[in-house]
Parts: structure tokens; sequence; C-alpha cells
């Protein structure tokens, strides 16, 4: 039976990426781990991955005047985007979900990167929760899944 790894992100739609990493990082202290322009759900968004403590920040901005995350903003403000997990068998988790009525509203893979899906908010009291399977090497440590996330984010920019 596939199984939740653990929490990969928390993300935050931000309408300034600039101004909210310089809060993060002043306020709270957040490290910048890498930056990028990704491309999420067919619409372009300005990316910032920040260290604070053990967890991963990502500051999403919106670009697309129509993408998601503009979409997102504009009808609940800034804050809380998603949340992110890890699962160990992807194909197993939504296989277990859609056995249960768990609907997938969006699936996406970045090459032999990562593959995901979200699970609509209204299944997970308001939360859009985004279930990923890495793919390659087990990252065991904050090093080694920091080192990851940077690779992500360079191959996605290039």
């Amino acid at each position: 039976m596939a199984k939740v790894l653990g929490v990969d992100h928390i993300a935050i739609a931000v309408r300034d990426v600039d101004k909210a990493l310089e809060a993060y990082t002043r306020i709270l202290g957040a490290e910048l781990i890498t930056r990028g322009r990704l491309e999420m759900a067919g619409a372009q968004a300005d990316a910032a991955y920040l260290k604070l403590g053990d967890c991963v920040i990502v500051l999403d901005g919106a670009i697309d005047p129509n993408g998601f995350l503009r979409r997102f903003i504009d009808a609940r403000g800034e804050g809380l985007h998603h949340l992110a997990v890890v699962v160990d068998d992807l194909d197993g988790f939504v296989a277990d979900l859609e056995a249960k009525g768990v609907r997938i509203p969006h699936r996406e893979s970045f090459g032999d990167s990562r593959r995901e899906v979200l699970l609509s908010p209204k299944d997970l009291s308001g939360v859009v929760l985004q279930v990923i399977e890495w793919t390659g090497k087990d990252c065991p440590d904050e090093a080694s899944r920091i080192e990851r996330l940077r690779r992500f984010v360079d191959r996605q920019t290039e």
C-alpha cells in the first residue's frame, strides 16, 4: 500500500516575490535555496524556494495574467496556496484515492525529475494538496533534499 513519506514543501501565493522574499528572510531568517521561473499547470510562475528550519517554503508569484496563481490571488488574496507531500508510489496512492471516490483534477510530469497530482480543496478542508513522487535517488537527509530541489529548478529554467 502506498503511503505519505512526509511534507515536501508549503507554498504561499504572493503578488510580489521580491517583497515576500525580503519579508521572509528579514522577519523569519529564512534562507533562499533557489529561485526560478517555472511552468506549472500550463502557466508561468516565479518561484522562490526557502529553507525555514527543516522546512521548505515556496513563494509562488503569478506571472501569467490568466494563470491559476493569478486567479487564486484575485479570488482569495495572498496566502497558503498548497501543501505538498511526498509519497513512495504515486500510481498506488492515486489508485487508493480513486477507490475511495477522491477525484484527481490535475496530473503533471516534470520529465525525469518528478510526477505529481493535485487534490481538490473541496476534499481536504479548503487546502489544495499536491502529491509528489520524486524519481531517482532517495534523499534521506536535508542537504540531499535541497540539492535535488536545486537540480529540479535548474532543469525547469534551462
